[in-house]
């Protein structure tokens, strides 16, 4: 297993992300919200886990070490790969915790802060990404819930790269992970 800490100083913000989650324009100033961004930033403790494992394609069934999902959008993602990352990354529970407070004492502050955090956590696994492909040709990633494979195999996956243990990260029986801001994905290693 592949594990580390992110420090928050190397994910790099994609400010169309977080206009897109603010539902504003390109052009809305962000520099408004440093405080309150300073704060969030702090509460961050981004760690990740991965793990590469052979992948096997059967019609639309893919079995990337967790047994067999049926899912045609990520055998069609997959296709060629004879291995893929598994990976996790989070923000932690600090981040939840904050965003929590905020929900109480500032709606408006919560919603920017939680777009923002959204916003970090693809950074994050965009990251994590770099760290784990190195020099490897890799497909997009693919996340449990995305097309049509199903959110019941995210339990499986978080065992493979044991993330309890590792990142903090559990399951609920809605099949939500906690930390909230979490990503889990599937990455196809491409064949030379």
């Amino acid at each position: 297993i592949n594990y580390g800490v992110i420090p928050t100083s190397e994910l790099n913000l994609n400010k169309n992300e977080v206009y897109a989650r603010l539902q504003t324009s390109r052009g809305f100033e962000l520099s408004s919200f440093s405080q309150l961004i300073s704060e969030l930033e702090q509460s961050i403790v981004c760690k990740y886990s991965a793990v590469r494992v052979p992948v096997i394609l059967k019609d639309n069934n893919v079995d990337c070490g967790f047994g067999f999902v049926q899912s045609s959008d990520l055998s069609k993602n997959l296709k060629g790969c004879q291995e893929t990352f598994l990976m996790g990354v989070t923000l932690g529970s600090q981040v939840d915790r904050f965003l929590n407070k905020l929900s109480f004492t500032s709606p408006a502050n919560h919603f920017i802060a939680d777009a923002f955090a959204s916003a970090y956590a693809e950074s994050a696994a965009d990251k994590t990404e770099e760290i784990i492909k190195g020099s490897l040709k890799c497909r997009p990633r693919f996340s449990p819930g995305y097309g049509d494979l199903d959110l019941s195999c995210q339990g499986k996956l978080l065992e493979v790269i044991n993330a309890q243990k590792l990142l903090g990260i559990s399951l609920n029986k809605s099949l939500l992970m906690s930390p909230l801001k979490t990503i889990t994905a599937i990455v196809g290693i491409e064949n030379d």
